[in-house]
């Protein structure tokens, strides 16, 4: 009974990494709605969802210590692909159909500005095989304004009122995200114990 308690128990701590890959699935699932013209609301649910599983994942992993190297860089690259390829992709559908406006281009740059600046020195560090810095708060509040600024930019393309939304929010993650790439720039050049803990 022991042994089958064990077992059962180390099913559930890969429920991070599954949640994880998940949020990889979902990216695809995004990328080919955007580029489909499948309605907004539609892409937005599944874009809050994917954002969703990278918050419970973390809660999991803390909570009950489902902590492994392969899930700390699994988690890292899961949301750079969220962030990058959703941006990505609707930089470039809504662009070809003109439904973009230089403002909102704007805005998309800001919101992004913490991959812009990080994401080159994140795949070094990926393929230099460096360990992944611990989060820190200000990486944590970025990820946070994002999860609303990003779906209120996409929105506001079709409802003009979540640009008083969109706005604000790009405004302050540009200030917030570049905070966050500096230290995380610092925190991949120099380790320590508080960058190395497990997230």
């Amino acid at each position: 009974m022991k042994e089958q308690t064990k077992k059962e128990l180390s099913i559930f701590k890969h429920i991070p990494n599954i949640l994880t890959i998940s949020r990889i699935i979902l990216t695809f699932v995004i990328v080919y709605f955007i580029f489909t013209r499948r309605h907004i609301i539609t892409i937005i649910i599944i874009f809050v969802i994917a954002a969703l599983t990278d918050l419970f994942d973390g809660i999991l992993a803390r909570k009950f210590k489902w902590t492994s190297e392969f899930g700390r860089q699994a988690d890292m690259i899961a949301d750079r692909f969220l962030w990058i390829g959703t941006a990505l992709a609707f930089f470039v559908s809504f662009g070809i159909f003109g439904q973009l406006s230089w403002a909102q281009g704007i805005q998309l740059l800001l919101i992004m500005s913490r991959e812009i600046i990080s994401a080159p020195f994140a795949l070094i560090a990926f393929f230099a095989r460096k360990p992944v810095p611990h989060a820190r708060q200000i990486a944590k509040v970025t990820t946070l304004l994002q999860g609303f600024a990003l779906p209120s930019l996409i929105l506001s393309t079709i409802y003009p009122g979540f640009s008083y939304l969109s706005w604000p929010l790009s405004l302050i993650i540009a200030v917030t995200g570049f905070i966050s790439a500096m230290h995380y720039m610092n925190d991949i050049k120099v380790p320590n114990k508080k960058t190395e803990r497990k997230k």
